[in-house]
């Protein structure tokens, strides 16, 4: 990580773009354990929160192409195609 400059020799970080492993894990756990997501699925997140639909850019967004359902189900087909493999067969 020193060679690719994320962190300095003292282990501190080089570029304070980067989240630290801490940061990094948060929104997973808020995910996780939070009640306010009870009985939702499929949702983006980020920050601790909830990603909101924009074609901006922003960290902390989502954009359309994610969420089109007609681009879900083509991947899901070529995915099934590339893996010789029907989740839902049995």
């Amino acid at each position: 990580m020193i060679a690719a400059g994320w962190i300095d020799a003292d282990g501190n970080l080089a570029d304070h773009t980067f989240k630290t492993p801490e940061q990094g894990a948060a929104t997973q756990v808020w995910a996780a354990t939070s009640p306010q997501l009870e009985g939702l699925g499929g949702l983006y997140c980020a920050d601790c929160d909830v990603a909101v639909l924009s074609d901006d850019g922003a960290e902390t967004s989502v954009r359309a192409y994610a969420v089109d359902p007609d681009e879900a189900a083509r991947l899901w087909a070529l995915s099934e195609d590339l893996t010789e493999t029907n989740a839902f067969s049995r």
